[in-house]
Order: structure tokens, then sequence, then C-alpha cells
């Protein structure tokens, strides 16, 4: 796959392993929200991240051994920690306080906050197609949080904090991608939250039974595997191609979220999505056109996808 990857373009390859990458983070995110009920989200983040972090060092090693983990800022490499440690908390109890399908779509703001802080942090400049596609993207986010109607959750406010520690960590992933390896960005934070889960796991332990181990080895397999082929599939054709296939889960998290809880999003949520996407997507086709090359790197992927 790897040769495959460097030397030619397979859009139709690219979408099938971002639509398997998706719904393996759907799997995840269903998981997870199954296991806060009855864990603290401390030890589920912890064992999720016990349990995915063989397949991501594999992963990340390939083609290029330790070489490639080799680093001379390591506290770029800790204030991404930082960032992840943050936005894996926030998204992982927002699951345990709200509807699945809910959590996600007000993920899918992350473009949005990336294009704003693009500007002060990466210095780029954002145009006026941009600049309205930011504005109209807020307005489905409002239409999704629902002020004043009765209906807002604070935990919608922690999925986006958890939006934002994303946002910063794909900002730091773009400053810092000519002279760290993809490998060293994307194993070292994940290493900080297996080392952090050991620290802080004892104090909230409960002892999962068998059926509960495997329901976290599957949260953190899935994980890594959505990682792994999101990956893949943005080196196998344009962004620009790529991308829409993100909000496939939506349709992942209704199917779950009505199969397991029996949660069906409402009309509200559906309409403040679709605005949310369509942004989303216009920004995703400016900044192809402004590069004039595929940019990735600032719009794919959710939070609970960097969770992974």
């Amino acid at each position: 796959m790897n040769r495959i990857a460097e030397n030619s373009d397979h859009p139709a390859l690219g979408i099938a392993l971002m639509l398997a990458g998706i719904a393996g983070f759907a799997i995840m995110d269903a998981t997870i929200k199954w296991l806060v009920a009855d864990y603290h989200v401390v030890q589920v983040a912890a064992l999720r991240s016990w349990f995915g972090l063989p397949l991501l060092c594999l992963f990340a090693l390939r083609g290029g051994g330790l070489e490639r983990l080799k680093t001379r800022r390591p506290a770029v490499h800790f204030g991404r920690y930082l960032l992840v440690l943050g936005l894996t908390f926030c998204f992982f109890w927002a699951l345990s306080q709200m509807k699945l399908v809910d959590a996600i779509a007000i993920s899918f703001a992350a473009p949005i906050f990336i294009t704003v802080l693009s500007m002060p942090l990466l210095r780029e400049s954002v145009g006026l197609h941009r600049w309205l596609a930011v504005g109209i993207g807020f307005v489905g986010v409002l239409v999704m949080l629902r002020p004043g109607f009765g209906v807002f959750q604070w935990a919608a406010l922690v999925v986006l904090l958890s939006v934002g520690f994303y946002a910063l960590l794909m900002i730091t992933t773009r400053a810092f991608k000519n002279t760290e390896s993809s490998a060293s960005l994307m194993l070292y934070p994940q290493l900080g939250m297996s080392l952090t889960g050991i620290l802080l796991a004892p104090f909230f332990w409960v002892t999962p039974d068998l059926m509960d181990l495997a329901l976290f080895a599957l949260a953190g397999t899935f994980g890594s595997v959505g990682v792994m082929c999101v990956t893949h599939a943005f080196r196998l054709g344009p962004a620009a191609v790529i991308t829409p296939f993100e909000y496939s889960a939506l349709l992942w998290a209704t199917l779950l979220g009505y199969l397991l809880w029996d949660e069906l999003p409402d009309g509200i949520t559906l309409l403040g999505a679709a605005i949310v996407v369509a942004s989303g997507l216009y920004i995703v086709y400016r900044e192809t056109i402004r590069a004039g090359r595929p940019q990735h790197q600032l719009t794919s992927m959710s939070p609970d996808d960097t969770a992974s």
C-alpha cells in the first residue's frame, strides 16, 4: 500500500479507505459512549490508549524505523500531547452527556475553527469567500446549540472546546510538518496519553469484566485502524475528493445511536449539521483553489479522530 500511495493516484481506493476509517471512528465513539456510562472517563481514555498504541507504533515505524521518531523539538510534542489530552477528555465526557449523533455533528465545526485560527497563528491570509463560509458555519453551529430555546446542553460547549483543542493540534501539524516527521507528530502525543493513563487510571480504576475488556480492546483497535485508513486515504487522492466522505460519520452516528440507545437526531440538529457540512466543504474547496494542490492537513478528520 505504501508504494501505491507514494507513486500513484487512486481516488477510488482513497474514498474506500476514507469510508472505512470513518466507520472505524464511529464504532470507537459508540463503544466509548457505552463504556463511559459505567467507567470514569480517565479509565476509559487510558484503556483505549493502551489497546490502540501497539497498532499506532507499527504504523508510525513502518518504512524507516526509529529514525523517523528523532526530534529536536520535544517542547512541541509535549504541547501537542496536552492538546490531545484536552480534546480526548472533553469529547469522551461529552459523549456521556449527549446523543452520539449530536456530538459528532457539532464536531464538524473543526474546519471552521482551523480557518479562523490559521490567520493569527500561521499568518495565513483568509479571503472573503472563506470568511463568508466561516460565518455561515457558525450559524449552523448556533442552530445545533439552540441557545435560548430550552434545549441547550452544556455538554455541547464541551464538544466545541474539544474542537478548539483539535484545531490547535492541526495548526501545529501544519506549522511543524517540514521539521518533524508525520510519525513523530502522530505517535508522541499517544505515547503521552498512555503514560498519563498509567499515572491517573489507578485513582479511578474499576476492574472490567471480560465483556467490557473486549469493548475497550474494540475501541482502541478501531480507533487505530481509523487513523491508518484515513491517513492512507489522503495519500491516494486529492483532499477535495476525499474529504467530503468524512461526513459519512453522521450516517454511522445516526445508525449506531438508534440501534444502541434508540436515539435519533431531530430536524433542527440535521439542519444545523447540513449548514456546517456545506461550510466545511466550501472551505476545503477554497483552500484547494488557493494552494493549487491538496491541503488535507488542515481539513481532514474531526476531534474524535485525533483522540484515536
